[in-house]
């Protein structure tokens, strides 16, 4: 992607993390992203791709901010979780844009397809992370309940605040792993 792209998704990431999906037209798009609308449908023909690219954005921002930490133990299973809780302080706390996203474009193909990849990536992440540490275990449940915690962790950070959304979904966490025997 070059550089005038990259501006323009990041722009409209932020745009559309702030505001949401339905209340900006392309002119309040366009105007934040401080390009002229030939320069915008340039990079993104429609609104739909303008979307797909802010999505698209958002998925390698993400994956980008939840690479690293510890390489093995409980910590490193853990560790898109507390990313997470960093995210919701540090980035934005608007709930998931994906599903944001899919919630007020059900029909599209292009973001379904976008929402459904990132999620499915995520909960990779997990496997990946459990296999690491556990790598002689059935740990597809495990997995899956690690990703159903981000996913909640989320969605709740906006009720009742990213600490104690993080925290609640660190306890169920390390009880999950406690559980499994994997610590």
């Amino acid at each position: 992607m070059n550089t005038t792209k990259q501006k323009i998704a990041s722009d409209l990431d932020r745009q559309f993390a702030e505001q949401g999906f339905a209340e900006q037209g392309v002119e309040a798009l366009r105007a934040g992203a401080d390009v002229s609308l030939r320069t915008l449908y340039k990079y993104f023909p429609s609104r739909e791709a303008m979307v797909v690219g802010a999505l698209e954005h958002r998925d390698k921002t993400y994956f980008d901010w939840l690479a690293g930490g510890p390489e093995n133990g409980i910590d490193h299973v853990l560790y898109p979780i507390i990313r997470l809780g960093d995210w919701l302080s540090e980035v934005a706390n608007t709930g998931c844009l994906f599903l944001n996203a899919l919630a007020e474009h059900p029909d599209s193909v292009a973001i379904r397809a976008i929402v459904t990849d990132h999620k499915a990536r995520l909960a990779d992440e997990f496997r990946v992370r459990l296999q690491t540490i556990a790598p002689d275990r059935d740990i597809e449940q495990l997995a899956e309940t690690l990703f159903l915690l981000h996913e909640g962790m989320t969605q709740t950070a906006r009720l009742h605040g990213r600490d104690r959304a993080t925290a609640a979904a660190l306890r169920a966490a390390k009880a999950a792993l406690a559980a499994e025997d994997i610590a």
